[in-house]
């Protein structure tokens, strides 16, 4: 190779491995060894090319020289010369010197430092990082973005000035021979450059005096081998440093106590000093001690045992000789001495605490921002600690692990904390289970989850007292265990973003303590590093380190706080950044007004992101770099396609002269909502904004609530998937808020999906405003109102807006108005003078560009010109493309492309992932998800560049969508268990089977759009492939094989494929759904079979049969779905998992009963046809009346005698019964359907689709059956009548003439005349007696309570029974027929009779309510579903029949003062439970709210009640005590006027 250094060949892809080798050396000047590496590995051009930093480092290269490399081969590529921005003095420091340069002048922590220095990061190494760079060496990202701001602004400095840094050392003198030969080891600076020496004080037990010793410290090497375990105080590197106090001072005192002993007593000291042998080193031999006065002896103590142990000896040894007096004496001056010392070190000490706080809670910055989530452990607390522990409510807690089970009491740290902060109350067992099922039951993430972890007293139970060690490690540490394991999972909090805090604020004086289980446990999942700890004192702190130093192997030292009080921590911690939570947060109010946001009122709001007036304000310092830093990070992150946050509007209105891009239909939105907030008379109004994906209609509806800030209580909903009546009740919280006025709110909805609108919350939050007494306010101010802004992602907005209420809709579509681009050419030129390359903000270029299509396609072009579909790079791109195209709001977590790409979780962090898929990197952008805890996804900037992608990988890569799609399925990485993945698993499942709706028309398509393509593109072969490989895939779904069988009969008609994959579907998930996709098959197939028999002239008798068969069993699958539905407690679970099956989502309903309709007409049409039952023959057509009504068997009906018309006489007979049976069973259908119809509100446009085909069927049968005016007369009236038996005796004619005849009929004569109700009693106390016992069980049941309701209306009356003797019929009657009665009305009679007093326990109690629930649900279930039940009676203060008060009788205390109108208005809204005359009448029962279920507790008894009203009962889980009033309904007891203790 030519001499010259400046020379290379025109090509790097044709160096040869001497020319790369010469480019090292001469070029990058790195050193021969590392360029021998590339030669040893054969390195050439071609093959430099495609190197990147992480191919060096695996060539065992240091990191330092790896970053140069990469950094000019990156200019190299660009053939442009590598050029350094920085002053060329800096390219000169040795490591050294940078490592000196980072301590003095940058001020990091000193172990950053040091890592650099080992990776051998030079001046010259140093100019080339980059912040990921920093990060990849394990140093956080405060850190970092300092770093890199401190080496830019040496450019505007002069040369800083280097020192050499000068390791501090104490020698610790040696006492023995053997520990002169231990060699002392350098220690490390950290901090301000030095670390401080420390005292140490130690308790020997709790009535020994603390002393002093010199303390030891134990430095973790990085990447190096612990040293083996040679002794107790030579456990890895040891470094003894001294800040006790004086050996001689401390000899000096010993003397004064020993100069005060007599002779014979100094002779008695040496001789039991002697004998000493509690001290880890030998006695002190005899010939030391002779003829040795006070002075000597002392002199001879200190340096035997050194100035840390030869205190505790003399003390010790004067107490064994009975001089109490000088011990304690010698206790007390050496104390005074100790704290003389740490007084003088204390400044110094306490400054480098206080950084190291900071610096551990922050990784080297000053926010606490660094980490998203904290969890906390914490022992026993005093009352006067409380004070100090403010700095809790500022953390962003995830968890507190509690050991003190006095903590929620009055007096601890839990019930301190609840008094500023949310946080709901758990015990370990809570967190076992499904982890997605635990995060959404616990309300983790959303407010703090405080685990007891040994017992809990305030709830006054035994379940829940705190246990001694041993119990405890039996009984409770697998479950406390079980709890650090769930913490640790990276699916919960991901690795380096969560910080463990281990705060001692007692001492922990064993290894037998929970506390120390607990850190045991979590060093089990994660590093030791993750870990810090805060002790009250440093004796706590000294006990503390060395338990954890013998039985761990591990030094806490330099992760520890010690020596600041809990004041300096709490000052420290609450003045750390971001500063949003200790400022003030403003909501406004009524007559102009403002009101303050509580941080508490804010937890309890789960639901909402409350956008307050002053918004993002005093958040940080904005004349600060790192304000700056920050704005350019977010604004980069928006414009290149990020979601908008609150930030980016603050931003403009900073900026006046920037302002935020006004979209056309900006002023729209805005009078949509000021004209509905005050023109509408409705409380709640929704109204939908119709959007493109992609085109800014989130964001253009963000933009108009943050101008709208002050006029309404703005909020967005975080979560549509929570339950909308907790929604509804924060949002009537949010209106209510800290004033007596409401205050008008504006919600923000972003639906993901187009089929989604939130009618449901619309009447929720009607509902609520009932319960919370806010219809009173309705139409009389507009404050009292809330308005939804529901943001509907729709493939045509515009037709969508014309098909619904112009006045409360506005749409936005993929193109720009002439304004809108000239402010879009605007904010690019503003753009360019802040950020670099703003034209690679492809979202906002995308915009900008007006969605032009050329652009968005040769953007897809470029990027992929170079596709390889072979590099794992590649397909996980390839992957995104296809799921973000056909799914909304797809992404793959950060772990799981990391775990595909090969990626080691502990080495790369999550910007690496992007630096991996470096080609697409410009494409890509991380979202997080605040909803889903911490989790992270990768996606493509837009969805019409995943388009676009999709579109070029078909076109110039040979990459068909069916392909891809069978690549992904291929992996199972994809498809293993782990919430992560569920959430890519379900994006698939959503992609293969989700419809969307019609673009012009209403409905949906028959398949999702990708089997669409896919079927178009290569057919029903590869579209079935696709569905055979998903299915195993997704084998506990029942959603694929149910879509493949749609498939298959609606677009092949292939009815036996199509049943084999709906049979599939069935076995995986019995449910009404798969059995309806069975009968639809049928059903299909019976009118398929029937158009296409209508086409043939000639009747073939087999057919006759196997349309028969298939009725049968179409009819039989959809009378079980309809079983099934009828059996369900809640709307089905999985309706499809999809939103694509052929009914409803949210429930069944009857759809089943109306599909047995249409088969069954179809048969009557079959059977008409024949030529025997001819329908236009009079004759004929009775004749099949008849023999469908049973009257007449095939032999009468007259027919031709030939071949065809026997079989078809041969096959009737054989399916005679299901004919036979056919009429009657539609007679009940229509009974059925039209009770339905006429006492069921129809909700759904399902339900009214329904109702007109039910119609249309009832027409044809009327025609087919009614044939004189008289039965079409009595067929259209269609009532169905209770026949009575002929031989009804005198009394049960009587009773059913009052409606008395039934239990609930009884009940309701509570507000009519007593004397009838004496007529009723009457009579069933003389059936009672007259009829058989067979069947008196009902009538005795009757007769009790017929007993307690004339009791209620006229106590002295002469038919009454006592209570003894109902109580003794009753359990005479319990006994008969047990628990498992298929009527309530016995049960409810038990709860009435048997309720037990505060006085006693009835053991019984908790079964019976067990067995009315179970019973009213069979027998009511239809009637009771999603309907409130009415509480008949109420639970009083007095004993017997009286302890039981009537609502009537309730009722008369206020009437006739009050209208009955507001009277039921107090009963809604539950403010009757505030009024003296209930409140002095009604019996407030004692109870606790455990895993969200409330009980009613007596003694140990605890008997499950029903909340009357779920805003009663907070989200969370927490187990709280509450007390309530008691109520008794049909299908259990009732709470009311839940009350929370606390």
């Amino acid at each position: 190779m030519n001499q010259s250094t400046t020379r290379k060949p025109p090509l790097i892809e044709k160096w040869t491995t001497e020319d790369v080798h010469q480019w090292l050396t001469a070029e990058v000047k790195v050193q021969q060894s590392c360029a021998d590496r590339f030669t040893e590995e054969e390195v050439s051009g071609a093959c430099l090319v495609s190197f990147d930093k992480t191919d060096i480092l695996d060539f065992g290269i240091k990191h330092g020289p790896a970053v140069k490399i990469t950094a000019y081969l990156e200019s190299l590529k660009k053939e442009c010369k590598h050029q350094s921005e920085f002053p060329e003095y800096v390219e000169k420091w040795t490591k050294d010197q940078v490592s000196q340069w980072l301590v003095q002048h940058v001020n990091v922590y000193s172990k950053y430092a040091e890592r650099l220095q080992e990776e051998d990061v030079s001046g010259d190494c140093l100019v080339c990082f980059r912040k990921q760079d920093l990060v990849d060496l394990d140093v956080k990202g405060g850190p970092a973005v300092r770093i890199i701001s401190a080496l830019k602004q040496l450019n505007q400095k002069p040369e800083p000035t280097l020192q050499p840094i000068t390791d501090q050392k104490e020698a610790a003198k040696p006492t023995e021979p053997g520990n002169a030969q231990a060699k002392e080891i350098n220690r490390p600076e950290s901090y301000e450059n030095t670390e401080s020496k420390r005292d140490g004080i130690v308790e020997k037990d709790s009535k020994q005096i603390q002393l002093p010793f010199d303390k030891t410290s134990e430095k973790k090497e990085i990447q190096q081998p612990k040293p083996q375990n040679t002794g107790v105080w030579n456990k890895g590197t040891v470094v003894q440093t001294t800040v006790s106090p004086d050996a001689s001072r401390i000899t000096v005192e010993i003397e004064k106590i020993l100069a005060d002993l007599l002779k014979v007593d100094l002779k008695t000291f040496i001789f039991r000093l002697r004998l000493h042998t509690e001290s880890k080193r030998k006695p002190i031999c005899q010939s030391k001690l002779e003829d040795k006065d006070s002075m000597d002896i002392a002199k001879l103590m200190t340096d035997h045992y050194g100035s840390k142990e030869a205190p505790q000896v003399a003390i010790q040894t004067l107490k064994e000789i009975n001089q109490l007096k000088l011990a304690r004496q010698l206790e007390e001056r050496i104390s005074r001495l100790m704290q003389m010392t740490l007084s003088k070190e204390s400044v110094r000490k306490e400054a480098n605490q206080g950084e190291k706080l900071k610096t551990l809670l922050s990784c080297g910055g000053n926010s606490l921002d660094n980490y998203d989530k904290f969890v906390v452990v914490v022992n026993k607390s005093n009352p006067e600690q409380l004070h100090y522990l403010q700095f809790l409510t500022k953390l962003k807690l995830f968890c507190v692990l509690d050991c003190d089970h006095s903590s929620a009491a009055s007096g601890g740290l839990c019930h301190s904390y609840r008094e500023s902060r949310v946080a709901n109350l758990h015990t370990p067992p809570q967190f076992q289970g499904q982890t997605e099922s635990v995060i959404k039951n616990l309300n983790l993430y959303k407010q703090t989850s405080w685990v007891f972890c040994n017992g809990r007293h305030d709830l006054n139970s035994d379940s829940n007292l705190a246990l001694d060690y041993k119990n405890w490690l039996r009984k409770s540490c697998k479950d406390v265990e079980q709890v650090v394991s769930f913490i640790c999972n990276p699916e919960v909090l991901l690795r380096g973003r969560y910080l463990i805090i281990f705060l001692l604020l007692s001492p922990v004086d064993t290894e037998k303590d929970p506390v120390f289980d607990i850190y045991r446990a979590f060093i089990k999942h994660t590093e030791e590093e993750n870990i810090i700890s805060v002790c009250e004192s440093q004796s706590t702190y000294l006990k503390w380190r060395e338990l954890i130093k013998e039985k761990c192997d591990f030094d806490i030292e330099h992760l520890s706080i010690n020596e600041l009080t809990l004041s300096e921590i709490n000052g420290t911690i609450m003045a750390m950044g971001p500063f949003s939570q200790s400022s003030v947060r403003l909501l406004p109010s009524s007559g102009s007004s403002t009101v303050v946001l509580t941080q508490k009122d804010e937890d309890l709001l789960t639901a909402l992101d409350v956008l307050c007036t002053n918004q993002c304000e005093s958040v940080y310092d904005e004349n600060s770099s790192e304000f700056h830093e920050f704005r350019i990070s977010v604004e980069e992150e928006f414009y290149r396609g990020g979601k908008v946050k609150w930030w980016n509007f603050y931003f403009c209105d900073k900026d006046k002269e920037k302002p935020f891009i006004k979209r056309d239909k900006y002023e729209n939105v805005m009078k949509l909502i000021r004209s509905q907030w005050r023109a509408s008379n409705d409380m709640c109004v929704l109204l939908n904004l119709f959007h493109h994906p992609g085109c800014g209609g989130t964001t253009l509806a963000m933009h108009v609530m943050w101008d709208l800030r002050h006029e309404f209580r703005c909020a967005a909903l975080k979560d549509n998937s929570m339950p909308k009546t907790e929604v509804a009740i924060q949002v009537i919280k949010l209106m209510k808020l800290e004033s007596e006025k409401p205050s008008p709110v504006l919600l923000l909805v972003d639906d993901s999906k187009e089929t989604e609108k939130p009618y449901d919350l619309v009447t929720c939050i009607h509902k609520a405003a009932v319960d919370e007494h806010l219809n009173i306010c309705l139409g009389d101010s507009p404050n009292c109102k809330v308005i939804i802004l529901n943001c509907v992602r729709s493939h045509s907005p515009k037709q969508q807006y014309r098909q619904h209420n112009q006045t409360q809709n506005q749409f936005i579509t993929a193109s720009l108005t002439p304004q809108e681009q000239k402010d879009f050419e605007k904010k690019l030129k503003e753009l360019e003078e802040t950020h670099d390359k703003p034209e690679n903000f492809y979202s906002f270029m995308i915009m900008k560009n007006n969605f032009d299509q050329k652009y968005i396609d040769d953007l897809a072009h470029n990027t992929l010109e170079n596709f390889d579909f072979s590099k794992k790079d590649s397909q996980l791109f390839a992957f995104l493309a296809l799921l973000n195209t056909y799914v909304e709001e797809s992404d793959i977590s950060l772990s799981l492309s990391r775990d595909f790409l090969g990626m080691e979780l502990i080495r790369w962090t999550n910007y690496t992932v992007l630096e991996k898929m470096n080609q697409y990197s410009n494409l890509l952008i991380i979202d997080r998800i605040e909803e889903l805890g911490l989790y992270a996804g990768l996606r493509i900037l837009h969805q019409t560049i995943a388009s676009a992608c999709l579109a070029e990988l078909e076109r110039s890569c040979y990459k068909k969508v069916n392909e891809i799609t069978m690549q992904m399925l291929h992996y199972d990485l994809f498809f293993s268990a782990r919430s992560i993945k569920d959430r890519l698993m379900l994006s698939i499942q959503r992609m293969l089977i989700e419809r969307q709706h019609k673009k012009d028309g209403d409905g949906r398509e028959l398949f999702s759009p990708l089997v669409h393509k896919i079927h178009n593109q290569q057919g029903r072969q590869t579209v079935q492939e696709i569905f055979v490989k998903a299915s195993s895939r997704f084998v506990t779904s029942a959603s694929i094989p149910q879509a493949l069988a749609r498939y298959l009969y609606i677009n092949e008609r292939d009815y036996p494929e199509a049943l084999k994959w709906a049979e599939k579907a069935k076995d995986i998930k019995k449910n009404p759904y798969t059995f309806d996709t069975i009968g639809q098959i049928y059903k299909s197939n019976l009118k398929y079979n029937m158009d296409k028999e209508k086409q043939e002239k000639s009747h073939n008798p087999e057919d006759l049969q196997t349309n028969i068969k298939i009725a049968i069993n179409g009819m039989k699958a959809f009378q079980r779905a309809q079983e099934l539905a009828e059996l369900a407690d809640e709307p089905q679970e999985e309706t499809a998992d999809d939103n694509s099956e052929d009914y409803p989502r949210k429930s069944y309903n009857v759809y089943g009963y109306v599909s047995m309709l249409e088969i069954a007409f179809v048969v009557f049409d079959i059977l008409s046809k024949l030529p025997f039952f001819g329908e236009h023959d009079p004759i004929k057509k009775m004749y099949l009346q008849s023999f469908l009504r049973g009257k007449i068997r095939m032999t009468s009906v007259y027919k031709e005698n030939n071949e065809i018309n026997n079989r078809f006489v041969e096959i009737i007979n054989e399916h005679e019964g299901f004919l036979v049976k056919l009429k009657s069973e539609v007679k009940e259908i229509f009974d059925f359907l039209d009770c339905y119809f006429a006492y069921i509100k129809v909700n759904s446009e399902f339900d009214a689709l329904n109702h007109r085909t039910v119609s249309e069927h009832f027409k044809k049968y009327v025609q087919l059956f009614c044939t004189t005016p008289e039965e079409m007369k009595k067929e259209k009236e269609n009532k169905s009548n209770l026949n009575l038996k002929l031989d009804i005796e005198e009394r049960k004619v009587f009773l059913e003439k009052n409606q008395a005849d039934t239990f609930s009929g009884i009940l309701q004569h509570l507000d009519k005349p007593a004397k009838e109700m004496e007529k009723i009693t009457e009579c069933y106390a003389f059936l009672h007696k007259a009829v058989s016992q067979k069947h008196n069980i009902q009538i005795k049941i009757n007769y009790i309570i017929s007993n307690i309701v004339l009791c209620h209306l006229k106590p002295k009356s002469k038919h009454v029974k006592s209570y003894g003797d109902l109580s003794a019929l009753l359990s005479k009657i319990l006994q008969d027929i047990g628990l498992y009665h298929r009527l309530p009305d016995a049960y409810y009679l038990a709860l009435l009779l048997f309720w037990p007093s505060p006085t006693e326990e009835n053991t019984e109690i908790g079964k019976y309510v067990t067995a009315i629930r179970r019973s009213s649900h069979k027998r009511l279930s239809r009637l009771l579903h999603n309907r409130s039940t009415i509480a008949y009676f109420y639970l009083t203060k007095e004993e017997g029949l009286k302890r039981l008060v009537s609502k009537p009788t309730l009722d008369e205390s206020f009437l006739p003062k009050i209208s009955r109108d507001t009277l039921a208005q107090l009963w809604r809204n539950g403010d009757i439970f505030k009024e003296k005359a209930i409140i002095s009448r009604l019996h407030r029962v004692s109870g606790t709210i455990e895993q969200g279920e409330v009980y009613a507790n007596y003694g140990t008894q605890k008997i499950p009640v029903r909340p009357a009203r779920i805003s009663g009962i907070r989200s969370g889980f927490s187990t709280e005590k509450v007390s309530f009033y008691l109520g008794f309904a049909i299908n259990g007891p009732i709470a009311y006027d839940i009350k929370y203790e606390n």
